[in-house]
C-alpha cells in the first residue's frame, strides 16, 4: 500500500514543507513568500515602477536636502509646494501626491486627512497660478494628433520593398486602426491578430464579403484583470496604402520568407543586418516569451522617426540640442549657487517655463498621436462617440477620452454665423 495513502498517527505534528527560495521581509518587517513578493513587483507595468521610483527617489533627495524627515507630518505637502515653486503643472504635483501618497501608506505612515486636504489645496493653486500665467499656456503638454493625409506621408517616407520598411507600415497602420497605446500592438502575438472575410451590407443594402481584421487585445493599461477584448478593422479596399490588412499580410510574408511564421510576438526585432526577431542582436526583452518581439519603445521610436522623416516634426540639429543642455547646465548651477532655497526655486521655474514654451511651439508626435488622431478622424467623420470610445477601450465617461475630443467647431458650423457675426 502506497505510504502516503496512510494515515497519519493521531497527535502526530504536520512536516513543514522548505521552500527552494527563502522568504522576505516587507518595508513594516512583516514575512512575505518569495513568489508572493516576486508576483506583487510584476504586477506593476514597469513605466509605472520607473515613475514611481523616480517620485520617490526625488521626494527622498528633498528631504534630505531640506532637513525633513519622509514620514514627518506635512513633509509631502511641504515638497509638493517647492515643485510648484520650480514650475512644475499642476498635473506634475498630482502625480506625485499620488504616488506619495500610496507609498506612504504602505510604510504605514498614511498621511492624515488634514494633509490630504493640504496637498490638494497646493495642487488647485497650482493649477489656478498656471491659468493666469500671461507667459504660460497652461495645461499638460500632449501629443498631438495624426490625421489620414499625415499618415499618408508618414508611410510615404517608408521603403516597403525592404524588410524594414515592411515592419514599419505594418506597425503605424495596425496602431492607427486599433487606435493602439504603443504598448498594445507590441505585445500582440501572432495568433491575435486574424484576418478574415466578413459580409458587410453596401450603399444598397446588399451584404458582400469585406476582408477585415480580428484583433485580441489581451491585457492593456485599462485592462489591468486581463479580461481582453477584440477590435475589429475593415480593410480599405479603396485604398491599399493606407490598408492595415493589406500591410499586415506583407509582414507575414516576410516572417514566413524567413521560416518565422511560429508562434510568438507578432512585430519582431530587427538589426542592422536584416535579422528578424530572436537571430537579431541586440538586448532581448526581459520576458524571455517575448524574446525577439519589440516594444512600446520601438513603436514610439517608428512613429517619431517617420513623422520626422515626413517633416511633420522638426530634427532638433546638434548645436540645438547642445543649447538646450548648456542651458540646463547653467540652470541647476545657478540655483546651486543661489542664496536662499527661494532664489533657487525661481531660477528653475524661469528655466522650465522657457523650456515648455519652447516645446509646444512646435508639433509634438509620440506613440499617442495615432491613438488620438483615428478618435478624432472617427467622430469627426460622424461615428457614434459610444462606438468610437468602445473601439479604443474607452469609457464613454471618461476624462482621458473626452481629452482626446477635438472641442474646436469647425468654421462652417459656427454659432456666430447663424446670428450673421461672422466676417
Amino acid at each position: 500500500m502506497p505510504t502516503d495513502l496512510v494515515p497519519a498517527a493521531v497527535g502526530s505534528a504536520p512536516a513543514v514543507r522548505r521552500r527552494a527560495e527563502p522568504d522576505v521581509r516587507t518595508a513594516t518587517g512583516a514575512r512575505l513568500t518569495a513568489a508572493a513578493a516576486r508576483r506583487l513587483a510584476d504586477s506593476v507595468p514597469k513605466n509605472s515602477y520607473d515613475a514611481r521610483s523616480s517620485r520617490w527617489r526625488s521626494f527622498t533627495q528633498w528631504c534630505a536636502a531640506y532637513g525633513w524627515a519622509t514620514d514627518e507630518p506635512n513633509a509631502v505637502v511641504s515638497y509638493l509646494a517647492d515643485l510648484a515653486d520650480r514650475g512644475h503643472p499642476a498635473k506634475v504635483l498630482e502625480s506625485h501626491l499620488g504616488t506619495l501618497r500610496a507609498l506612504r501608506a504602505v510604510k504605514e505612515v498614511p498621511l492624515s486627512d488634514a494633509e490630504v486636504k493640504a496637498c490638494l489645496a497646493v495642487v488647485r493653486h497650482r493649477a489656478g497660478e498656471e491659468a493666469d500665467d500671461p507667459d504660460l499656456e497652461p495645461g499638460p503638454l500632449q501629443a498631438d494628433a495624426v490625421d489620414l493625409d499625415e499618415l499618408r506621408q508618414m508611410l510615404r517616407t517608408l521603403n516597403r520593398t525592404t524588410v524594414r520598411g515592411t515592419r514599419d507600415a505594418a506597425v503605424l497602420l495596425v496602431d492607427f486602426w486599433m487606435a493602439g497605446r504603443a504598448s498594445e500592438p507590441a505585445r500582440l502575438n501572432l495568433h491575435d491578430a486574424k484576418i478574415t472575410t466578413v459580409k458587410v451590407k453596401d450603399t444598397a443594402g446588399k451584404k458582400v464579403p469585406r476582408r477585415a481584421l480580428i484583433i485580441k487585445i489581451r491585457r492593456s493599461k485599462a485592462d489591468q484583470h486581463a479580461r481582453g477584448q477584440e477590435v475589429r478593422i475593415l480593410a480599405r479596399e479603396d485604398d491599399q496604402e493606407l490598408c492595415p490588412v493589406h500591410a499586415l499580410e506583407q509582414w507575414l510574408a516576410v516572417l514566413a520568407a524567413d521560416g518565422q511564421l511560429t508562434s510568438g510576438p507578432l512585430l519582431r526585432r530587427i538589426d542592422r543586418h536584416g535579422n528578424i526577431g530572436a537571430k537579431a542582436a541586440g538586448r532581448p526583452t526581459r520576458d524571455a516569451r517575448r524574446r525577439g518581439g519589440i516594444t512600446a519603445d520601438t513603436v514610439n521610436d517608428i512613429i517619431k522617426t517617420a513623422a520626422r522623416a515626413a517633416e511633420l516634426t522638426p530634427t532638433p540639429t546638434a548645436e540645438e540640442q547642445a543649447a538646450a543642455a548648456r542651458a540646463r547646465q547653467e540652470a541647476y548651477a545657478a540655483a546651486a549657487t543661489a542664496p536662499t532655497a527661494e532664489a533657487a526655486n525661481a531660477v528653475l521655474k524661469t528655466w522650465r517655463a522657457g523650456v515648455r514654451a519652447a516645446r509646444r511651439a512646435v508639433r509634438r508626435i509620440t506613440g499617442h498621436s495615432l491613438r488620438r488622431g483615428w478618435i478624432q478622424a472617427a467622430l469627426a467623420a460622424g461615428a457614434p462617440p459610444e462606438t468610437v470610445a468602445a473601439h479604443s477601450r474607452h469609457s464613454l465617461r471618461s476624462s482621458a477620452f473626452d481629452a482626446y475630443r477635438n472641442k474646436t467647431i469647425p468654421w462652417s458650423q459656427n454659432p456666430t454665423l447663424l446670428l450673421g457675426l461672422a466676417a
